[in-house]
Formats: structure tokens, sequence, C-alpha cells
């Protein structure tokens, strides 16, 4: 997306051309002639059109900032809650790992969490859904939490 569309500077300068038009038929006393009249309208209509042009970009802007900003608050809150065993993270009950593994390769590259699966026709095998990376079901167990209590 370009710097010069979707910023409040951009949508002011918009309202600003809208200003201008609002000044002429001040000036012009209200009492322009049809075609000056219609052309100030076109203005109008074209900087308020463009301001809304700038305002959505900008809106959409804000909602992947937010979403952005939800993502790494759930990631930090995730990560005193995870803990690394094998090859894969866990969520941790009494500071022990437990439950499906998630993948380690996404967890700390982009703070995500995907849970690990098997792949079909290999209870050997867990992929990555997001990444594809295959690890050894051997090197990334579930944990039932009541086994977890004897580790």
């Amino acid at each position: 997306m370009s710097s010069n569309h979707g910023t409040v500077a951009s949508a002011l300068r918009s309202l600003e051309g809208a200003q201008e038009v609002a000044r002429a038929l001040r000036s012009s006393g209200f009492n322009p002639d049809k075609n000056e009249q219609k052309r100030l309208l076109a203005e109008l209509a074209g900087s308020v059109s463009e301001t809304k042009m700038e305002l959505a970009l900008l809106q959409t802007i804000i909602e992947e900032k937010d979403a952005e900003l939800l993502r790494m608050n759930e990631a930090f809150v995730y990560r005193g809650n995870l803990r690394r065993r094998g090859d894969g993270y866990y969520k941790t009950l009494d500071g022990r790992p437990y439950g499906q593994p998630y993948c380690s390769y996404c967890w700390e590259k982009d703070s995500e969490l995907f849970h690990l699966h098997n792949r079909i026709l290999s209870r050997d095998v867990r992929v990555c859904p997001h990444c594809k990376n295959e690890y050894q079901a051997v090197r990334t167990p579930f944990l039932e939490a009541d086994k977890v209590a004897s580790i």
C-alpha cells in the first residue's frame, strides 16, 4: 500500500479540497452562474468521495493493526504457558507440558500455534498443517495430563 494513501494526512488533504470549494462558493456570494455551480459541486463531490476512500483505507489499516496487536497479545500470554519438550511445544499444567504438541517452527518464527497432526497412513510422522514441516512422532508425543503428574 502506498504511503500517500490510507493515512490521516491524505484524508485531511481531501477535506481541504472540500473546504476550498466551500470558500469559492462563499466568495461568489452564493450566487455563481450555472456552469460554475456545476463545476464547484463536482469538485465538492469528488473531494468527499476521495475522503471516503481514504477513510476506508485508513479503517482497513487500523483493523489490520488491531488484529496484529491481538495476535501479539495472545502470543505474549501463551509464551509463559508453553514449554518445549522434544521437537514440540506444549501447554503446561503446574509447569509441566501436556496435551497435543504445537509446531516448534511456527511458534519460534511467528509466535503462531498450530497443532501437529499425524500424517495419513503413518503414525511415525507428525505434520504441521501450516508450514508442512514434519516431525518424528516419538519426539512429539501426545502427553496426557494424568501422566504428566508421574513424570
